[in-house]
C-alpha cells in the first residue's frame, strides 16, 4: 500500500515538474532567435527529416546525435520552431526526473522536490531556453549517474553506450565520462573485464553510425567531426584577459537575476556545509561522484578555450545535487522544509506567469516573429532558389523551402576571413565546401541579402550602398534587394 501511495505521490510531482517546465520555457517563446546554434540544429534537422545526409548535403561543427534526435522529432511532428523548442523541453523534463529520482533515494521528500524545482529554475536561464546540444548530451551523463547511484549497473556495456551517446552529442563530455570511470576505479566498483565491456559499449554506437556514414560515402567526414574538428576548434583559445572580462560580464547583475551568481552561492554554501560536518571518509559516494563530474565538466569547458553562456547548462544537474545538501540542513527545523519548498515555487513563479501570458498570445507572437514576417514577404516575390545570401537569422530556412542554404549552414562559419579559416580549408578537402565559396558568392551579388544587427560583419557598408536597397525590415531584421 505504501509503495502505491509513494508512486502516486511521485507522479503528482512529475506532473508538477512538467507543468513548471512548460511554462518557464514558454516564457521565452516570444523570442524567435535566442541562439544561432539552435537555428542551425533546426534547419539541418529539417533537411535530414526530408532525406538529406548530414556532413554531405549540410554541415555544422557538432557531432551527429542532436541532428538525429531533432530530425526524428520533425519527421513525426513536423518541422517548426515550436516543435523544436518542445523537443528541448522534453529533454529538460527527463533530466529533472532523473535528478529527482537520484535525490529521492538519498534525501527527504522536500529536499528532492525543492532541488528539482531549483534545477528547473536553472534551466529557465535565457541561454538554456533554446534547444541545445547540452540538454541532450548531459542527459546521458545524468542517466549514468542515476544507474551508478542506484547500483543498477549489472552490465557495464550499457554504461559505455551512454558514454558514447554523450560523446556523439558533445565531444567535451568525454571528460565527464573519464571522471566517472576514475570514480568507479577508486571506489573499487570496476574491474578489468568491466572496462572491456565499457569499451565495447562505447564503440558500439560509433560503429553503427560509422557504418551508416560509410554507406553514404562520408565515413571520413564523420570521423573528422568526431575527432579532428573538436581538436581544431580548441586551438582558438581566448586570452587570459579575455577570459577575465568574460567571467566578469557573466557575473554582472544587469538582468532580473544572475544565474551564475545563484550557482556560485549554492556551491559555496554546500562546500561550507561539508567542511563543517564531514570528514573525507564520511562524505557520501553520491557527493564524490557529483563533485568529480562537475570538476571534469568545468575542466572540459576551460580546455575548450572559449566561454559561452549555454556551456553552463552542463553544470545545472550537478549544482542541483549540491544544493540538496544545503537544503538538507533544514530537515529537522520546524516550518523550514515548507518554507524552502514555497521559495522554490516562488522562484519560478514570475517565469510561469510570463509563460502563461505567452501561451494566451501565442498566435500573435508567432505572426510577429521578424524573420517569419520576412519569409511571408518573400512568398509574394519571384525568388530564385540560390540567389539569396543569409548572414544572420538563418531560421528563415525553416520557414521557406524556396531558399537553399550553403552546405555550411551556420552563418559565422561561412566567411574565410572569420575565425574558422583553417576549418574551412579542412572542409574544402572533405569536399563539403570550397575555401573561398563565400567570397565568390558575394562577388556574384546575390539578389537578396538577409541580416540583422551585424550586416557589415562580413560585408563592408560600401557594398550595400553601391549595390542594394533596403526592401523590408521587421524589428531590426533587414532584407536587402539588389538594385541592378
Amino acid at each position: 500500500m505504501k509503495k502505491v501511495i509513494k508512486k502516486e505521490f511521485n507522479q503528482f510531482f512529475y506532473f508538477l515538474f512538467l507543468i513548471t517546465i512548460f511554462f518557464t520555457q514558454f516564457s521565452y517563446i516570444n523570442q524567435e532567435v535566442i541562439d544561432w546554434d539552435e537555428s542551425t540544429f533546426f534547419v539541418i534537422s529539417k533537411y535530414l527529416a526530408n532525406g538529406d545526409i548530414l556532413y554531405v548535403d549540410y554541415w555544422d561543427g557538432k557531432p551527429p546525435l542532436i541532428f538525429i534526435y531533432l530530425s526524428v522529432v520533425f519527421k513525426f511532428f513536423g518541422s517548426s520552431l515550436l516543435v523544436g523548442r518542445l523537443a528541448g523541453d522534453f529533454l529538460i523534463f527527463l533530466n529533472v526526473i532523473l535528478i529527482f529520482k537520484i535525490l529521492d533515494k538519498n534525501f527527504p521528500k522536500f529536499v528532492s522536490v525543492s532541488s528539482s524545482l531549483f534545477l528547473i529554475y536553472l534551466f529557465s536561464y535565457k541561454a538554456s531556453q533554446p534547444t541545445m546540444t547540452e540538454h541532450l548530451g548531459i542527459l546521458f551523463i545524468v542517466f549514468s549517474f542515476y544507474l551508478i547511484s542506484n547500483h543498477n549497473i549489472s552490465n557495464y556495456y550499457y554504461l559505455g553506450v551512454l558514454f558514447s551517446l554523450a560523446f556523439n552529442t558533445r565531444n567535451n563530455l568525454a571528460f565527464a565520462c573519464l571522471g566517472i570511470v576514475i570514480f568507479l576505479f577508486f571506489e573499487n566498483k570496476i574491474k578489468l573485464n568491466s572496462i572491456f565491456k565499457l569499451g565495447v559499449g562505447f564503440f558500439s554506437p560509433i560503429f553503427l553510425m560509422g557504418a551508416y556514414f560509410y554507406s553514404k560515402d562520408s565515413l571520413k567526414n564523420y570521423i573528422y567531426m568526431l575527432v579532428e574538428f573538436p581538436l581544431q576548434v580548441s586551438t582558438y583559445r581566448m586570452s587570459f584577459n579575455e577570459v577575465k572580462v568574460e567571467i566578469f560580464n557573466k557575473l554582472n547583475l544587469d538582468q532580473s537575476f544572475s544565474i551564475e551568481l545563484v550557482i556560485l552561492i549554492a556551491l559555496i554554501t554546500t562546500f561550507l556545509y561539508l567542511a563543517r560536518y564531514f570528514s573525507y571518509k564520511n562524505i557520501p559516494n553520491i557527493f564524490k561522484l557529483n563533485f568529480i563530474i562537475g570538476i571534469f565538466v568545468i575542466f572540459s569547458i576551460i580546455a575548450g578555450g572559449r566561454l559561452f553562456n549555454h556551456y553552463l547548462i552542463q553544470l545545472f544537474p550537478f549544482v542541483a545535487i549540491f544544493t540538496a545538501y544545503g537544503f538538507n540542513l533544514f530537515n529537522k527545523k520546524k516550518y523550514f522544509p515548507a518554507l524552502i519548498l514555497t521559495m522554490m515555487l516562488l522562484l519560478n513563479f514570475n517565469l510561469i506567469n510570463r509563460g502563461y501570458e505567452n501561451l494566451l498570445n501565442y498566435k500573435t507572437i508567432q505572426l510577429n516573429y521578424p524573420t517569419k514576417q520576412i519569409s511571408e514577404t518573400l512568398k509574394n516575390l519571384e525568388l530564385k532558389n540560390k540567389d539569396f545570401l543569409v548572414l544572420e537569422n538563418h531560421i528563415i530556412y525553416l520557414y521557406n523551402d524556396d531558399i537553399s542554404p550553403f552546405k555550411v549552414v551556420h552563418p559565422s562559419n561561412l566567411p574565410n576571413t572569420f575565425r574558422y579559416k583553417e576549418i574551412l580549408n579542412s572542409l574544402s578537402k572533405l569536399q563539403i565546401t570550397f575555401e573561398n565559396e563565400f567570397d565568390l558568392y558575394v562577388q556574384m551579388k546575390p539578389h537578396y541579402i538577409l541580416c540583422e544587427v551585424e550586416c557589415t560583419l562580413y560585408i563592408n557598408q560600401e557594398f550595400y550602398e553601391e549595390n542594394y536597397d533596403l526592401l523590408v525590415e521587421f524589428d531590426g531584421v533587414k532584407l536587402f534587394q539588389r538594385n541592378g
